[in-house]
């Protein structure tokens, strides 16, 4: 066994170690192993009792260090051979470093370290061992050389490490991450399999679409690469020599909603210019001109990929009958509405339900919300679906520029009202929620629950005058609305169960109220409705006749004035609302 000593300040070489950050430590190891023309390598993730990550173990099939070059390969910081040579010694596929750097990570994974390896030298097939510890990482341990007849690779294991970042490592994002990195040299080699806490690491099985353009900055040209994926992936602009190895990466810079993707910048002078990819985008470099390119080119692709995944939604939505506009538009006004709910529409798209009424309902309800409050679309949007800073970003900027304000702003405002039937459902449904009170401030405000022509009805002394020589029943709302020759009136009694003896009563107390001398002189429409948690089965026999509306048990005609009486449950009268308001209501009992 002989000592190697690495010449190089202490601090030097743990900040070279970047602890902070193991997954780039694994990376690391997975390019070395690669650029020693491994086909397979595996990365293990040993966990406790406790499931904490206490060994990370790298092993590969590559063609391993030979003896002769392990000194040269543990006493100096860069020197690397990789630097003399265009490929990977035996099958000659593109390098990935060459700065003779990256065993330093492995400290980033413990403070124990051990690299076996099985390689073919000039005394044959042999077996080393090197080893080397945190507490004096300057030093490496290189043993004997055996022979041994197994093949070639490289097994490197760390251990002795508690940090939470190490527990972070199984996560399934990281994955993805090495994924992302890893996806153009896996697609030129399809022969090379890494596999990663026991899953492969397979770009095919998630890249959804692939495109290429040419870049031109300056008197340069380089290559943009951009991978789509079925997933989702952290946005990032890989910075790669000409033939696809990362040399660093930035932030991807643009805003594209529904879209996960990595780009990738291919340069030929890349690696001569790593350090400029690491000052960042301030830096005035070539690097920082090449990025500006990139960006402003995968901005095109993205409005370019937006208009056609628009077109797809829309077209697929018309097909199975969700899309809730018929035929071409009458005119400029509906023109304008519906371009502006498609790019709505497809912009929330992923936060839809899937197929069937669900999705049916939701867009016939974003259609209604769209036409009655363009201006708080986008927050109403905002507060349902919690929508991502990239789609909330398309969303303004695009209801800026539209006329939609002005052209489809309708007089209803339906997000109020799929609040006041939240409420209705809490107050009326839940046997819990026993507040009388509350249920008739809630309606006063309200009138459009007991049907639309009802909206515009308030409180009046003549009724609450007339009602107060009827105390027959406990009446919960009384509104009017007087007109030009006449007025209507709504009286609401509520009642616990509705049955025929509830039916009698209410229909007397009715005739009893439209019979008064108090308003004689004028049309009245008199609409009592009688409501109760449920409706038995014979007072419901009742509201059910060809001639009269369901519900309605009396509809009579007397000295020009109209009563009826009605008999409802309130889940009728909140399936109603629900109905009229909140289009998909219906169809949540149905998911198909």
């Amino acid at each position: 066994m002989r000592r190697v000593h690495l010449e190089a300040a202490e601090d030097h070489v743990q900040r070279l170690a970047r602890e902070s950050d193991p997954l780039g430590a694994v990376k690391e190891l997975i390019w070395n192993a690669l650029d020693a023309d491994a086909t397979r390598v595996d990365v293990v993730l040993h966990r406790s009792p406790l499931g904490a990550v206490e060994r990370v173990t790298v092993h590969d099939d590559g063609t391993g260090m030979a003896p002769e070059a392990l000194a040269a390969a543990f006493d100096r910081i860069g020197g690397s051979w990789k630097k003399w040579t265009s490929g990977t010694l035996l099958k000659q596929r593109t390098l990935h470093g060459s700065n003779g750097q990256g065993r330093l990570r492995a400290y980033a994974l413990g403070d124990h370290i051990r690299w076996t390896t099985v390689a073919d030298g000039g005394g044959g097939r042999s077996r080393t061992e090197v080893s080397a510890h945190a507490a004096t990482r300057n030093d490496f341990l290189i043993g004997d050389s055996r022979p041994t007849t197994d093949p070639t690779g490289t097994l490197v294991e760390a251990w002795g490490k508690q940090s939470p970042r190490l527990d972070r490592l199984p996560l399934r994002a990281n994955h993805r991450r090495l994924t992302t990195e890893l996806a153009p040299y896996l697609t030129a080699y399809p022969e090379v399999t890494v596999v990663y806490d026991g899953t492969p690491v397979d770009p095919g099985t998630s890249i959804r679409r692939t495109a290429v353009y040419p870049l031109a900055f300056g008197a340069e040209t380089a290559q943009l690469k951009v991978i789509e994926w079925s997933a989702a992936v952290d946005r990032e602009l890989h910075l790669c020599d000409q033939h696809g190895i990362p040399v660093g990466s930035v932030d991807a810079g643009i805003r594209a909603p529904g879209f996960d993707f990595t780009a990738y910048v291919l340069w030929h002078a890349m690696a001569d210019n790593v350090g400029d990819v690491h000052l960042g985008d301030a830096h005035d470099s070539q690097v920082t001109a090449l990025v500006a390119v990139a960006r402003e080119q995968l901005r095109a692709h993205f409005r370019s990929r937006a208009d056609d995944r628009r077109r797809e939604l829309v077209e697929g939505w018309r097909a199975e009958g969700s899309y809730p506009y018929d035929g071409a538009p009458a005119g400029e006004p509906a023109r304008v509405e519906r371009e502006t709910f498609d790019l709505v529409a497809t912009t929330v798209h992923r936060h839809l339900p899937g197929r069937g009424n669900q999705r049916r309902g939701t867009l016939r309800l974003l259609c209604e919300v769209l036409r009655s409050q363009p201006d708080r679309v986008a927050d109403l949007l905002d507060d349902i679906f919690k929508l991502s800073d990239d789609e909330r970003g398309q969303l303004d900027q695009a209801l800026r520029r539209t006329a939609a304000p002005r052209v489809i702003r309708a007089a209803t405002t339906v997000a109020d009202r799929l609040g006041v039937i939240a409420a209705l459902r809490r107050l009326a449904l839940d046997e819990r929620a026993e507040d009388p009170a509350a249920l008739r401030a809630l309606l006063a405000d309200e009138s459009w629950v007991f049907g639309e022509r009802h909206g515009l009805l308030a409180g009046d002394r003549t009724l609450d005058g007339l009602l107060v020589r009827h105390a027959e029943v406990e009446v919960l709302l009384a509104l009017a609305r007087r007109e030009h020759e006449g007025r209507q009136n709504l009286v609401v009694v509520a009642a616990p169960t509705v049955g025929l003896k509830e039916l009698a009563r209410v229909t007397a107390y009715a005739d009893a109220i439209a019979g008064d001398g108090g308003l004689r002189g004028r049309r009245v429409d008199w609409d009592v409705w009688l409501v109760g948690s449920e409706v038995d089965s014979e007072a419901r026999l009742e509201a059910r006749h060809p001639d009269r509306p369901p519900g309605c048990v009396q509809d009579r005609v007397e000295g020009g004035n109209r009563v009826r009486v009605w008999a409802r449950s309130w889940s009728e009268v909140v399936h109603e609302c629900a109905d009229r308001v909140r289009f998909y209501q219906d169809s949540m009992a149905d998911p198909s």
